[in-house]
């Protein structure tokens, strides 16, 4: 990658000779966003947050895979961005998994109460997507490196990764979910369709919630 334009990008199946590398990405990436954001008022300080925050993108990253298939994208020898997708035969990501992956600790940091409350918001945000009846691809995460963000990276790892990936294996249909309004333009900019927009609530706290689909 040269003067912010793409050379090429590799994509191979994660393994966790990248862990470190890969986990400081998602964790980054995700500060801010608007889903893993809305617990932070159960915290008394900035500090105690950030410690949950990142114990809890850990175990999630961890648990996350347990289930589906993660590919990095790599250019010039470095991680540059990740996808984790869900095929129609996978299991769903349940509250095991999250305990099996290190989950204790940041449950325990945000409270029990207030974990299964946070694990009902998060099973909410896909309740859309999950009635539909079709064999479905879900882009369960599509992430990049915040220092290379804003120079089409997204845009190449949709149409030159996830969609020829999802067509080789016979599938037609890919949904996603985005909790941020500025990524609705990049998902329908990238081919997909609105399903629907919806208000969710955390304990008396709100977030929006966008639900797509694209039909190959």
């Amino acid at each position: 990658m040269k003067n912010g334009t793409i050379n090429s990008i590799e994509y191979k199946k994660y393994n966790t000779s990248y862990e470190k590398e890969v986990i400081n990405i998602f964790t980054k990436s995700f500060e801010n966003y608007p889903l893993f954001e809305i617990t932070k008022y159960d915290f008394k300080t900035e500090e105690k947050f950030k410690n949950f925050y990142n114990s809890f993108m850990k175990a999630l990253f961890k648990a996350t895979i347990r289930k589906n298939a993660c590919y990095i994208g790599i250019n010039e020898g470095k991680v540059i961005d990740l996808v984790i997708i869900d095929a129609p035969t996978d299991k769903p990501v349940g509250f095991l998994d999250y305990i099996l992956s290190g989950g204790i600790k940041p449950i325990l940091k945000l409270g029990l109460f207030n974990a299964l409350k946070y694990l009902k918001l998060s099973d909410e945000t896909e309740f859309v997507v999950k009635s539909i009846k079709e064999p479905r691809w879900h882009l369960y995460f599509l992430v990049v490196d915040p220092k290379y963000q804003g120079i089409g990276i997204g845009t190449d790892a949709i149409k030159n990764f996830l969609i020829p990936f999802v067509k080789q294996k016979s599938g037609n249909l890919i949904t996603v979910t985005t909790n941020e309004k500025h990524n609705c333009n990049f998902y329908i900019n990238s081919g997909f369709s609105l399903i629907k927009e919806e208000n969710l609530k955390y304990k008396d706290r709100d977030i929006n919630n966008w639900s797509f689909r694209m039909d190959l």
